[in-house]
């Protein structure tokens, strides 16, 4: 078990950037015609005939990725698998992962309502790190690009209700733009990846407890 952790502050978690801050279609038979001694061929149509038409779909907006020019819009919440869902070691590893996809989604978005749904407030460093900041960018009008996460998990551990998660992860460069599109500041993408460990509560699903990042030698 792991036994050595020391608290630190992703890259990211910096003052600059806390404080930057359907329708029915009609449709019937044709009616048949009633032959006469005059007109056989005549065709009795003593109603006109009526359709109606399908209401217009509106189009899914396009996805925009975030830019200099602002965070993504219409950009997809990352949907989790359902692996994710199970309480198995497989289940903690894709949940891992997924957890990963919501921080980018996160970061490019300003939208911290998906990661919310699946983090304990009881998780500083999810608090810290992977919410607050950019609940804070959304009120300051100012946005992140990048941080691509790479992320390998190393053992997955089962303790019902618990989970323990240990994996490593690559952060890619970020960039973040004031509301008037200015450039504030560039954080640099990690050197090599960093060990870190999760604990994941299972309640119907799982929920992460913490995160915390590990000693290289432990």
């Amino acid at each position: 078990m792991v036994t050595k952790i020391k608290k630190v502050s992703l890259i990211f978690c910096s003052a600059a950037l806390v404080f930057a801050a359907a329708g029915c279609v009609g449709s019937a038979d044709p009616v048949e015609p009633t032959p006469t001694a005059s007109n056989p061929t005549a065709t009795a149509s003593s109603s006109p005939s009526t359709t109606s038409s399908s209401p217009s779909i509106k189009p899914t907006p396009k996805p925009i990725p975030a830019s200099s020019t602002g965070p993504a819009k219409n950009w997809p919440v990352p949907v989790m698998p359902d692996a994710a869902k199970k309480n198995t070691e497989a289940g903690i590893k894709a949940f891992t992962e997924h957890y990963y996809e919501l921080v980018e989604y996160t970061i490019q978005t300003n939208d911290t309502k998906p990661i919310k749904k699946v983090s304990k407030r009881t998780c500083l460093e999810c608090g810290n790190v992977f919410i607050d900041p950019f609940d804070n960018n959304k009120k300051a009008g100012s946005w992140m690009t990048g941080a691509e996460f790479n992320v390998t998990v190393t053992r997955a551990i089962l303790q019902l209700p618990q989970g323990i998660s240990l994996y490593t992860t690559t952060q890619g460069e970020m960039n973040l733009f004031m509301s008037d599109g200015t450039l504030q500041g560039t954080f640099p993408a990690t050197p090599k990846p960093a060990p870190l460990m999760m604990i994941l509560r299972f309640d119907r699903g799982w929920m992460v407890e913490s995160v915390e990042y590990l000693d290289e030698d432990s």
